[in-house]
């Protein structure tokens, strides 16, 4: 061998070397420069936070009832951003849980009700005089008063800070508290926002059995004895409707009956002779049936004619059942006043079931109507999504909504302020949103097949507490968008959508997932790394992850990822390097053989180390340590051949009908 190719081999490896020491001292320079200067740690405005710890729904009700809040914030040496926290248990929660991944607290500061005038009102909360602002100081300086009297919306108790010792012993006597130092409180054991897998499948399990148990109640209307049986003619339904003694079955024979704005105010159940065979047809003037009394029920009829004012935004409408002044009064009169071929208003119990329904406005529409369930109700909207409006819309009390197709129009199921909405087994398709949860929390969205929509599954930021499990979303530009806090996603399907997955939301679980064959697989944009995403097939996506520039790093654990380099040695199932789907020689590398040969140098490896043990040096995005060798769920395989493209659409207008 000569000397001269051993010469060159070792300048490859000094250059190597030296590349490798550039590199590393590149990446260490900047944590240098900021670790020498202590930098500014003072308190600052609370809007300039980047806040947690209440939903907008309870930030809502403080806003609207002058109450006070505690509240902290945070530096920490991992993200740029001051973190601002609703709360002192949310504070403590968030120690526990987040300095982890982004480093111990540098400076940590609660509010000062000292000299405030602080008092808890006759229903609890915490309240202070108008005008009245607490000021800032060091959670180490603090007397906190802990088991008082005083709570806040959505928590049964709250921790009060004060400066003065004799201002918290005052407040403590009051209020029944205890004053603790802040060394015994960061160590409370406090309610955590996120909940374990176990947690959540009792809850699943809760929420099923629980709207198992509604939709048996109002099946129980199909069973009522007859009273009236009608032939088509406009007078004799109204008349046997008239004159049905309540609790009672009004039979309608088969053939087509003309309908102009028929009120019931009594608990009745309509039934036809089949959806194909008994047909109700209104006057295209206004909603067809308008029900006032509960436990009142719709069967195996079709119903048409429904007028054209999609919705109430009119100035005729002066009946809304939330005042004028209300921040909810317009959502009620847009989304619940408008034509519809069902509207059930204050009307608890109620059914539909085998119902079609064509509409180019809304198809039912349960205005305060505790306990409505439509099952199996069939609905045919616009073609053009901004043509028509909502399929089912509930306003202010849950609904169950299963087994029902909707094909068309602008939104499949529309929920507002409606706490506990139940949506499973059906079908969407063609329309602007397949289900779409407004400021109403504990969605439940179980087995579900949306197709051809803007958003197939959408929540938005004021839900929280959602359960969306085991539904297909595909060929849409948003797969599943779940804002808010405190939600568990689990064994959903995307397929061929430009975003499968937006992980958005706070203190949720993302688990079991198959995202497969996206523009993007996952579109991160939560601000701290407080999500529980695990065990999920990433296949086949042109980017496997998207993420905002966040100075905070991501940790997804034990993900498959296709396509990402690295070896099983060991035959634990898991591969031998880290895999980070956000970087650009990490997220190239499934794709490229020349970055998978990068990813594999060791100039890239001893950075990496460097990376995992200097405080400051870990990069932002996502890094899953422990990536999978194989995908978890048989569907990750299958549809791996069922599908050889990428974030396709099937139509050139994937919002629309096409059939």
């Amino acid at each position: 061998m000569s000397s001269g190719s051993s010469d060159a081999r070792g300048m490859d490896a000094r250059v190597a070397a030296a590349v490798a020491v550039l590199l590393v001292a590149a990446a260490i320079a900047p944590f240098l420069v900021s670790a020498s200067g202590a930098g500014d740690t003072r308190a600052v405005a609370f809007e300039d936070t980047r806040k947690i710890g209440l939903s907008d729904r309870a930030l809502a009700t403080v806003r609207a009832n002058g109450l006070a809040v505690p509240k902290a914030q945070v530096y920490y040496p991992q993200y740029r951003y001051v973190v601002g926290y609703y709360g002192v248990t949310t504070l403590i929660a968030g120690l526990q849980s987040e300095h982890g991944s982004l480093g111990e607290p540098l400076a940590v500061y609660v509010t000062d009700f000292a000299g405030t005038d602080v008092t808890v009102s006759e229903d609890g909360y915490l309240k202070t005089p108008t005008g009245v602002e607490p000021g800032w100081m060091r959670a180490a300086d603090a007397y906190f008063v802990v088991n008082s009297s005083a709570r806040v919306p959505t928590r049964n108790e709250t921790v009060v800070p004060f400066a003065e010792r004799a201002a918290a012993r005052t407040f403590a006597r009051q209020y029944n508290g205890d004053v603790r130092r802040w060394g015994d409180v960061r160590h409370l054991d406090v309610p955590r926002a996120s909940r374990s897998v176990a947690e959540w499948r009792r809850e699943t399990n809760r929420r099923t059995a629980r709207a198992n148990r509604t939709v048996g109640d109002a099946t129980e209307l199909l069973d009522r004895p007859t009273s009236r049986t009608v032939t088509p003619d406009n007078a004799s339904l109204a008349r046997a409707i008239e004159r049905a003694a309540p609790n009672t079955t009004v039979r309608l024979e088969a053939g087509t009956y003309n309908v102009s704005d028929l009120h019931i105010g009594k608990p009745l159940t309509l039934r036809g002779a089949g959806r194909n065979e008994t047909h109700l047809v209104g006057d295209r003037n206004g909603s067809v049936l308008t029900v006032t009394a509960p436990r009142t029920a719709f069967a195996n009829l079709s119903i048409s004619g429904v007028g054209s004012d999609r919705s109430g935004d009119g100035d005729t409408v002066s009946n809304v059942s939330v005042p004028r002044d209300s921040s909810k009064f317009r959502f009620y009169k847009v989304h619940g006043y408008g034509d519809a071929a069902i509207v059930f208003d204050e009307a608890d119990g109620g059914l539909v079931s085998n119902v079609a329904i064509n509409t180019t406005s809304n198809g039912v529409i349960a205005r305060g109507s505790k306990g409505t369930v439509v099952s199996n109700l069939s609905l045919v909207g616009t073609k053009r999504w901004d043509d028509g409006f909502l399929g089912v819309s509930a306003l202010g009390e849950p609904v169950v909504v299963q087994g029902s197709t909707f094909l068309g129009g602008k939104v499949g199921v529309y929920a507002y302020d409606a706490p506990g909405v139940v949506v499973r087994n059906t079908r969407m398709e063609g329309m602007m949103v397949g289900i779409f949860d407004l400021y109403a929390p504990r969605l439940t969205a179980l087995d579900n097949r949306v197709t051809d929509t803007w958003n197939a599954i959408y929540a938005e930021t004021r839900s929280y507490g959602a359960v969306v499990i085991d539904n297909y979303v595909g060929n849409s530009q948003n797969g599943i968008v779940v804002e808010g806090r405190s939600n568990y996603l689990a064994r959903n399907t995307a397929v061929r959508n430009t975003h499968g997955i937006q992980v958005i939301s706070k203190y949720s679980v993302y688990r079991r997932n198959v995202l497969a064959y996206n523009t993007i697989g996952a579109r991160s944009s939560s601000l701290l790394p407080t999500n529980n995403v695990t065990r999920n097939d990433f296949v086949g996506n042109a980017r496997h992850v998207s993420t905002q520039a966040w100075n905070v790093r991501h940790a997804w654990e034990r993900n498959y990822w296709s396509g990402a380099p690295g070896t099983d040695w060991d035959g634990d199932g898991t591969l031998s390097r880290a895999f980070r789907p956000t970087a650009p020689i990490d997220s190239a590398a499934v794709d490229h053989p020349g970055p998978r040969t990068l990813s594999r140098s060791p100039a890239l490896a001893l950075l990496r180390r460097v990376q995992q043990v200097v405080p400051g040096l870990q990069t932002a995005g996502v890094v899953d340590p422990t990536p999978l060798a194989d995908p978890i769920s048989q569907r990750g395989s299958l549809i791996s051949e069922e599908h050889n493209e990428t974030g396709q659409y099937d139509d050139g207008d994937p919002w629309t009908y096409t059939g």
